[in-house]
Formats: structure tokens, sequence, C-alpha cells
């Protein structure tokens, strides 16, 4: 359990923070403007995107020892993902992830992992957690990425983006189980996000932006 909640932290540098999960490029253009439209895009988020990071990470934590395996879902994520931009900060997150993790836990600096939904399982792993917790964390991190941000780019209360968050925890808990189920199964879930794809590559071309995604 307290694995599980230092990396669900938001305080654990795995890099996160820089990033908004595509909800800068929403707030500007109109799609997010309150409690109720964050909402829905974090919703959105979720069910598509957020499954298949959580399928990645369970799947990751089953073969976390296998070099081999694990590029297979390097991949099979960067297949997933039709952005560059995208592509580059699912890198960029993986790097930062694994090299927190490396000081507490050095066999995981030796994964051949890069992008950050893989390289969760790997982690996860390593720290003892079980698949669904893997899992759990992908969600987690696919929820509180954008609503973190949410402070900074809109006019919106934070008790009011935790009750976004509390709102949506019956979801994730759906989505995990899911998750879990497609990662044993081996049926890698089919849902993508063309929106927040194209929003990303538009925001990767700004010349003025607070987040890096």
């Amino acid at each position: 359990m307290e694995a599980l909640l230092l990396l669900a932290d938001g305080r654990f540098p795995g890099g996160g923070y820089a990033h908004s999960g595509g909800l800068e490029a929403a707030v500007a253009d109109g799609a997010v403007t309150d409690a109720a439209t964050l909402a829905s895009f974090v919703t959105g988020r979720l069910v598509t995107t957020g499954l298949t990071e959580a399928w990645l990470a369970a799947a990751a934590h089953a073969v976390a020892d296998d070099a081999g395996a694990l590029d297979l879902l390097d991949a099979e994520c960067e297949a997933r993902i039709v952005s560059p931009a995208l592509r580059a900060a699912g890198r960029a997150l993986g790097r930062g992830l694994r090299r927190a993790a490396s000081v507490s836990w050095p066999a995981v600096a030796a994964a051949p992992a890069r992008q950050q939904a893989v390289v969760l399982g790997v982690v996860a792993a390593a720290a003892g957690l079980d698949a669904p917790g893997a899992a759990r964390l992908a969600l987690h991190h696919a929820l509180m990425q954008p609503l973190n941000a949410a402070p900074k780019l809109m006019a919106i209360d934070m008790a009011d983006v935790m009750a976004v968050a509390a709102g949506l925890a019956p979801l994730v808990d759906q989505l995990a189980a899911e998750a879990v189920e497609c990662a044993v199964a081996h049926r890698p879930p089919v849902r993508s996000a063309l929106s927040c794809e194209h929003r990303a590559e538009s925001h990767a071309s700004w010349e003025v932006r607070l987040f890096a995604s």
C-alpha cells in the first residue's frame, strides 16, 4: 500500500507536473470551460487512452523481466499513438519515471521500456504491486494530470476539481478491472482519442505554452 500511495503522489518526481494531458489545448479552443466540461473531457480521456494505458501497465507488469516482451509492448503503445508530439511526450514521461523510480528500485534502470505506461508496469512490479495496482496507477495519472493542471489554465476552484475526481472514482474502478481482464486474455483494447491527437500537434507548435503537452 505504501508503494502504491508513493507512486500515486503528485510529488513523486516523474515529470507529470509539466504536462496537462491535453487540457491546455482543450481550454484554449473552448472545449473545456467549467467543471462540467472538465468532467466530460477527463471522462473521454479515461475511457480511451486511459484504458489503453492501464492495459499496457498491467501487461508490462506481467512481463517486467522479459526485455523482448517489453519491446513489443512499447511498439504496441507507439502504434496506438497517431500524434508524434504525444509519442514524444510519452517517452519523456517514461524517462522521468524510470530515472526517479530506479533510485528506489535499481532493477528498473535496466528495463528497455520507454513509454510511460509500459515503464509504469515495470515500476509497479519492482515495487511489489499487483497488476490491478499497475492498472489503477495508469488510470490515476490519466485522471489527475489534467485535473492538477486545471486551476492553472482556467477559473476553477480546486474543490470543484476534486469533486470531478471523486465523481469519476467508480469509472476508474470499472476501467481498472477491464484493463486487467484485457491483459490476462491478451486482448488489447482498441481505443483512441483523435481530437486530442489533433490538438496535441497544434499545441506542440505554440510559441508560448504552460505545459509540454
